[in-house]
């Protein structure tokens, strides 16, 4: 499997060290638990993905890619599945009610000082004084969040290399087999809907956290095979490259 980011596939990296420390929150029970205590023995594959806030798009658009395409296929391949997100667990519960995502595997990290050990990028300016809301605005023009506008165009534009979202859907009349001009906008204007009437209920309490991005990584009992960071704001992780490190 190929490994990004610095780690070698299947090299004992700082990585491991850094989920070692951390301790996460169970969303189903509010039981706090080790991180690294939820990886699996050395014969088995976990793959441990970590969102950004609950109330950011990022979060709310890969966990239900995760949800429709990748769950099921781990199960299948008997790799674990572990999700983290920033906040409290209590808003973790809110998220996953609303992206309709099983809880048993998701964990929240209040603090977000694990993201920080591996090296996940934290958006614009993250030394600099000032509300962390505006530095959003850079960041959603692509400052300190590479390949966002170019994100956010495809989500209007269309994606003829990207799978098709809404099946016997108006969007047809475009095609099918692809995906279609504003097809993933509108997933991403529903999204929207969902977020916005509970932002208080979601976002963390730190909000210095809201431009923290995240990241993948496959591991192999304390082994890296197959690391992700994300670049910025939608640029989240490829599943299809995480399910090939995987699987």
């Amino acid at each position: 499997p190929r490994a990004s980011g610095g780690a070698a596939a299947g090299y004992a990296a700082p990585e491991w060290e850094a989920l070692a420390r951390c301790r996460v929150t169970a969303v189903a029970s509010g039981e706090e638990v080790g991180l690294g205590d939820l990886v699996q023995a050395e014969a088995a594959r976990t793959v441990v993905v970590f969102l950004t806030h609950w109330a950011d798009l990022s979060s709310w658009e890969l966990a239900q890619k995760i949800k429709d395409d990748a769950s099921s296929k781990l199960e299948a391949g008997g790799v674990q599945l572990v999700l983290v997100g920033l906040g409290s667990a209590g808003s973790g519960e809110k998220f996953c009610e609303l992206v309709g995502l099983p809880r048993d595997n998701v964990y929240a990290c209040p603090d977000g000082d694990v993201y920080r050990d591996l090296g996940f990028a934290q958006g614009f300016a993250p030394e600099a004084n000032m509300s962390p809301y505006l530095k959003l605005l850079p960041m959603l023009a692509g400052i300190g969040s590479p390949g966002t506008i170019q994100e956010v165009l495809r989500g209007y534009g269309g994606d003829r290399d990207a799978k098709q979202i809404f099946q016997g859907s108006p969007f047809d009349v475009l095609g099918t087999g692809y995906q279609r001009p504003f097809e993933l906008a509108t997933v991403r204007l529903f999204n929207m809907a969902g977020i916005l009437p509970n932002w208080q209920q979601l976002v963390p309490e730190k909000t210095e956290l809201i431009t923290q991005q995240g990241g993948v990584l496959v591991m192999q009992g304390k082994n890296v095979l197959h690391v992700q960071r994300d670049r910025g704001i939608l640029k989240y992780c490829d599943l299809e490259e995480v399910l090939d490190a995987a699987l």
